[in-house]
């Protein structure tokens, strides 16, 4: 059988009828689902499918042996205990910090493996949830827009009129430790860290 993908929420073995109105049995590992559809790589076709809840006869879960009923019920169980969620999460709450980081993590015009570490960390720490890896945080950090200066300064806005005083020291001090993997600070870098200074002590 082909492993199954990295981002798997739940590995399953459904009995699926076709559009044509045959039935087969397959394992799938679910990457993907909403409150209709699961998508995933089925290991019958070895490809990647989507399948409608309202054909699958039966479902049981590989890992766990669990005779499936409800199979979106299911899966959203397993994702909200998984890192994944977790992140998910980061990204809907905490945008505009993650844009601040990214903003300082690119400020010199790459994003190396020392900063991503930092960023990874505060991640971490912001969502309190240790399971996040540093592969997850590159994915994440990949699908985002760098923020250029303007977008960075709406975003350190945001965040200092919340007035949440733990969450500017801890993206300060991030900052800051990104910004100090490199052995000289460049201009870009040092404006980023003082505007944050100044609003973060004003935050009005």
């Amino acid at each position: 059988m082909t492993n199954r993908p990295a981002n798997t929420i739940a590995t399953l073995t459904i009995c699926y009828e076709s559009s044509s109105g045959e039935l087969t049995q397959r394992g799938v590992s679910v990457t993907e689902f909403d409150g209709h559809e699961l998508f995933g790589f089925c290991h019958l076709r070895e490809r990647y499918r989507t399948f409608l809840y309202e054909r699958i006869f039966s479902c049981v879960n590989v890992t766990t042996g669990e005779v499936v009923i409800d199979v979106n019920a299911h899966l959203f169980s397993i994702y909200k205990q998984s890192a994944r969620y977790m992140l998910d999460l980061l990204h809907r709450n905490h945008y505009e910090d993650l844009q601040i980081l990214l903003y300082v993590g690119k400020a010199d015009g790459q994003l190396r493996e020392p900063e991503r570490k930092v960023i990874t960390a505060a991640c971490r720490v912001i969502s309190g949830d240790i399971r996040i890896t540093g592969d997850m945080v590159k994915d994440l950090l990949d699908s985002m827009a760098i923020p250029g200066l303007h977008g960075f300064k709406i975003a350190v806005g945001k965040v200092a009129k919340r007035g949440n005083a733990a969450t500017m020291r801890r993206l300060t001090l991030a900052c800051k430790t990104i910004v100090n993997t490199q052995k000289h600070v460049t201009a870009t870098e040092q404006e980023a860290l003082d505007y944050m200074a100044k609003r973060f002590n004003n935050p009005k």
